[in-house]
């Protein structure tokens, strides 16, 4: 059996109870008190109380804060690898300060290795560029990447660690591969018979449900687990569901443990977080771009350009042949909420540490421009079907192909609906949201019974 602890972060009433065991038992994981137990168990620590009557809210503490500030004492002894990269920041004494240095320095605890997922450890890979081991220059020990030749953590690296640590910051989406990574080093920890701790941090796009499925038969790096594309979980509660709902094999004996955030709620945006916006990857670079990744990552399976090379990626769509213009128009007629359109004029040019290959690079470009109005009425993966079919319509007025890489597509989304419609011409945008809506209700009930904040 699965053994668990979470380590909740009760300091705000609107946690209430913090719900500790409602995760473990909508998923048949059984708890005892005893900590002796072979049974799993589940505790829950309260750290002291960080906001005072009167005064401003403190920003949301990440579960890596919350370890920091409790001293590392849940890795006190331990032999620690950490999964991180640029995001993986703590205050320590009022200085920011990478969690792996955080840890080299910390007394009781020795850092063996740290793991590099997509865009390193330091986060200056570009999007599908591999990552190669490294030795890191702050702290001496050996980098080991999750993005080259191997995705899941080797025996070989794993070896002389006691605890496996993750710490990625995630933008709530199916296809962004940190979640793959956390869950292939779950199964190397299980396999290893070490322990797992998740450091839990905000979805940037707060609760919502919302897309469309992933069919098992399209499972891949960029879709492990048949969730939608938006799946309103913190990486905690993910983590709570990947085992026991049987989404992989081999957890049933895994050791693991959340750290969960202090002060988060379900209905926050980042800006109401007060935690600082660092770019979890570099295309991802403010709030907007992370709220408006869902309704444009399918334009990476197409011929168009989706802003990498600009300042503005996921935000700009363009191509020689789009008249953003009648774009602008059309979508206009649609009344969508939460966001507005303008045309502006973009020149894709080879940025380093961002991009590496922008489509019609040196060109200029009419593009449409997205920005978000109203972060809580927006609705990314709705508003991503309006923008394939305002652009199919032209791309068959000017005799082009949409679509440049179409397994792609079925990758990124899950399944093969996106692009069966583009393919037949007509994408009937209210039946698909419809047949989305249908099928979300099958899961939402395991979804929601993973939550660990209100």
């Amino acid at each position: 059996m699965m053994a668990l602890a979470i380590v909740a972060a009760a300091c705000s009433s609107t946690d209430g109870d913090l719900a500790a065991t409602d995760p473990v038992a909508t998923t048949d994981v059984a708890t005892t008190s005893s900590s002796t137990s072979t049974q799993p168990e589940t505790t829950t620590t309260t750290p002291p109380d960080t906001t005072t009557t009167g005064v401003a809210p403190q920003p949301v503490r990440t579960g890596a804060q919350v370890l920091a500030d409790g001293n590392f004492a849940e890795l006190a002894g331990s032999r620690v690898g950490l999964i991180a990269h640029q995001n993986s920041v703590v205050e320590i004494d009022g200085v920011p300060t990478h969690l792996g240095d955080a840890i080299d320095g910390q007394d009781g605890v020795e850092l063996v290795a740290l793991f590099g997922p997509e865009h390193g450890v330091r986060g200056t890979a570009d999007a599908g560029e591999l990552v190669a081991d490294d030795i890191d220059g702050a702290t001496g020990v050996p980098i080991f990447s999750l993005f080259g030749e191997t995705r899941k953590p080797t025996p070989e690296m794993l070896e002389g660690i006691d605890t496996l640590v993750y710490d990625l910051q995630d933008v709530g989406t199916r296809y962004y591969t940190y979640i793959s990574t956390m869950g292939l080093a779950m199964q190397a920890a299980a396999e290893a018979d070490i322990g797992f701790v998740v450091l839990d941090r905000p979805n940037p796009l707060g609760g919502e449900i919302a897309g469309g499925l992933l069919e098992p038969a399209r499972t891949s790096f960029v879709g492990q687990y048949p969730i939608p594309d938006q799946y309103g979980l913190t990486s905690s509660e993910l983590a709570l569901l990947v085992g026991p709902q049987g989404w992989l094999p081999g957890l049933e004996s895994l050791d693991l443990s959340v750290i969960q955030m202090d002060g988060w709620e379900r209905s926050m945006r980042w800006e109401d977080t007060g935690l600082e916006w660092i770019a979890p990857s570099p295309a991802i670079d403010t709030p907007e771009a992370a709220l408006l990744y869902p309704a444009t990552i399918w334009f990476e399976a197409t011929s168009m350009s989706y802003g990498r090379g600009t300042d503005a990626p996921f935000r700009v769509l363009g191509a020689p042949w789009f008249d953003a213009e009648v774009a602008l128009q059309e979508l206009n007629q649609r009344d969508l909420p939460g966001v507005s359109f303008a045309v502006e004029e973009i020149q894709p040019e080879l940025l380093p540490g961002m991009t590496v290959a922008p489509a019609f690079r040196g060109e200029q470009l009419l593009a449409l421009r997205l920005m978000v109005t109203d972060a809580d009425a927006i609705e990314p993966t709705q508003l991503g079907l309006h923008l394939l079919d305002v652009t199919l319509d032209q791309a068959q007025a000017n005799n082009v192909e949409l679509l440049s890489r179409p397994a792609w597509l079925d990758q990124l989304s899950g399944n093969s609906v996106l692009r069966d419609a583009v393919e037949s011409g007509d994408i009937d945008v209210e039946s698909i949201i419809a047949e989305r809506e249908t099928r979300l209700a099958t899961v939402a009930s395991s979804l929601e019974g993973a939550y660990l904040y209100e």
